[in-house]
């Protein structure tokens, strides 16, 4: 072996001690990395109810419900929140959680059309906008440029749940704003004081919650309303393709109405189903049995929707006219203020006057970690904090790498200048 392969030797060591701190340095990285990915999905927990409308238990978060003898309890859906009334008497005959506050996803769309519609022509013509065509969630395929009728519109908004048809109608009534002041209005209205409205489609949005006793208020108005309810009943419709010609030459396609239970329950009547990630499934179904019209509204359930409102349907038909009440449908106008058990008579409180509800309302724990200020120094989850002993560690050996491989490096260094010294003094003897 050559003395330079020799010398050259603690170098070599040394770089193969550098590239191996650096890949202990990027492993463990990588595996930090893998660590500060998001955390496990926690327990969703409701926010606490805050009012009584329509009947003091209402605020209870068990399953009410005052059966005579011989009536089965009805089929509870696996749900946050849901209930079964009689539109005909307007009584509850079982509920739960119904005053909680959730966010309604596509279900908020019941208040779009009973706050819009009526201000509005149905062959009023109007022209589809960037923001309509790009809008998230679900289309039913608005194109910037095209034209199309204010019937169109509605259509595509409570049978397809179009969130461009929602925001077209915003547009023609004033905008955003003016859409949700609308909607406000109509809440106040119907007394739906649980409902705080922040768009026109229902898409997830701080702060933005309705709840199950609304929504079947919202419900019930949308079937006194002809243009609405005929809608909502339609199992399909041809839907204008691009185009801004608005004759029978121009080519349409099908939408098909999103709700299930047509078809397959008898007597349905309408109304709308909703659902995203975090809202999770919601759904308000109505049907006439018998000459009687029942209501069953579910919000935020984890898995199927269509079947357990359809359980709930089918329980009233059997035993809808047998169970007692647990709670009332106020009318529209016969309160101009939310009531409850922290609430002062004397203030009146509007769902847009309402504090914001709780994070989790929006539809989970990850709201709550995003919404509340995190401190870096004392989160013992904070990746930062979970990697320094593994930077420590890497810095160690980096500095054990520089001693070791060093040292070596430098003796070799004085061997070969003393070899030199005594090569010269061997030649100068020689000379002299």
């Amino acid at each position: 072996m050559s003395s330079s392969y020799r010398s050259r030797r603690p170098l070599r060591l040394f770089a193969a001690t550098a590239v191996a701190a650096g890949l202990t340095l990027g492993t463990a990285g990588f595996a930090e990395a893998r660590v500060a990915s998001p955390e496990p999905k926690k327990k969703f927990v409701a926010p606490a109810a805050r009012s009584w409308v329509g009947g003091e238990r209402l605020i209870s978060r068990k399953v009410l419900t005052n059966l005579p003898a011989g009536v089965p309890r009805p089929p509870a859906p696996k749900a946050t929140a849901w209930l079964v009334a009689d539109l005909d008497s307007r009584e509850i005959i079982a509920a739960k959680n119904v005053h909680v506050p959730l966010a309604p996803a596509s279900t908020l769309k019941v208040f779009t059309s009973l706050a819009l519609a009526p201000g509005l022509d149905p062959e009023q013509v109007y022209t589809g906008t960037f923001e309509d065509a790009n809008i998230d969630g679900t289309r039913v395929g608005i194109v910037e440029g095209s034209r199309y009728t204010v019937d169109d519109l509605l259509h595509g908004l409570l049978m397809s749940s179009g969130n461009d048809t929602a925001n077209a109608l915003g547009n023609l009534v004033g905008g955003n704003d003016a859409a949700i002041e609308l909607m406000r209005a109509k809440a106040q209205e119907l007394g739906a004081f649980d409902t705080v409205i922040r768009n026109t489609s229902g898409l997830d949005a701080k702060g933005q919650v309705s709840s199950a006793y609304d929504l079947a208020l919202a419900g019930s108005a949308a079937l006194q309303d002809e243009q609405l309810a005929k809608i909502m009943v339609t199992p399909s419709y041809a839907f204008p393709d691009q185009g801004k010609s608005l004759g029978a030459k121009r080519k349409r396609y099908q939408t098909q109405n999103h709700n299930r239970l047509l078809g397959y329950i008898p007597g349905v009547t309408g109304i709308k189903n909703g659902y995203t990630s975090k809202a999770l499934a919601s759904n308000v179904a109505s049907a006439k049995y018998k000459g009687h019209n029942y209501i069953a509204v579910i919000m935020r359930a984890d898995g199927r929707v269509f079947t357990p409102t359809g359980d709930l349907l089918e329980w009233a038909f059997k035993y809808g006219q047998k169970a007692n009440p647990v709670g009332s449908l106020i009318k529209p106008g016969e309160l101009t203020a939310m009531t409850g058990p922290d609430i002062p008579e004397a203030k009146t409180l509007s769902a847009a006057e309402a504090p914001e509800p709780s994070v989790q309302a929006l539809g989970g724990s990850e709201d709550v970690n995003a919404a509340l200020p995190a401190s870096a120094a004392t989160d013992p989850q904070n990746p930062m904090l979970r990697f320094w002993p593994v930077a420590g560690a890497s810095a160690l050996l980096l500095a054990a790498a520089l001693f070791f491989g060093l040292r070596p490096v430098l003796a070799n260094s004085r061997r070969a200048r003393a070899r030199k010294m005594r090569a010269r003094q061997q030649r100068s003897r020689r000379r002299y």
